[in-house]
């Protein structure tokens, strides 16, 4: 059976990330295998087609090339075109409800992976907590009082430039009181 060559690349090029692929031509058609084969034409399979978060497509780095040039597969975009397609608090999640506790742990998580000079600040109930250390992705809060708290997350770089911000997150933290003790007969 004979597959269209486009079709047979396509297919590759979804499923394989930057890896090599050999082509050749004989009676039955054109061939493609990640397997060498005699007279076999090496050829660099980029990275398949992305979609960005800002609604545009965009080719990820990669791209096709062939008689086995590395062409662009594995370069980092350069520093200038980078951006963050998303940052966000995971944890707490929106909205949640925290019952009887004594601290919070916040946890920012950026895609892609953070870059090592960029850093974090994290805004809780309106006050700025700049990050210990340019790793810093999680940021632990004691005490943490009753009642509706907020939290956004906002990446900056290495010139204190905001480049992404994260939604602002609410939660509730429930704690018994002098007036409304948790109740004795209740198993925890």
């Amino acid at each position: 059976m004979r597959t269209p060559s486009i079709l047979l690349l396509l297919l590759f090029a979804t499923c394989v990330s930057a890896s090599v692929t050999y082509r050749w031509v004989d009676a039955d058609g054109v061939h493609y295998s990640d397997q060498p084969h005699p007279g076999a034409e090496k050829i660099m399979l980029g990275s398949a087609q992305t979609y960005s978060s800002n609604g545009s497509s965009a080719v990820a780095p990669g791209t096709l090339t062939g008689r086995g040039s590395p062409g662009a597969a594995g370069k980092r975009p350069s520093e200038a075109s980078f951006q963050y397609s998303s940052c966000a608090v995971v944890q707490p999640a929106d909205d949640q409800v925290l019952i009887d506790v004594e601290s919070l742990t916040v946890a920012v998580e950026p895609h892609p992976p953070k870059r090592s000079n960029d850093h974090v600040v994290l805004s809780f109930d309106g006050t700025a907590m700049e990050a210990a250390t340019a790793d810093q992705l999680e940021f632990h809060i004691t005490p943490i009082d009753r009642g509706t708290h907020t939290v956004a997350a906002e990446l900056r770089d290495s010139n204190n430039k905001s480049v992404c911000r994260s939604a602002l997150v609410r939660f509730h933290v429930r704690q018994p009181s002098v007036l409304a003790p948790a109740n004795p007969n209740r198993r925890h």
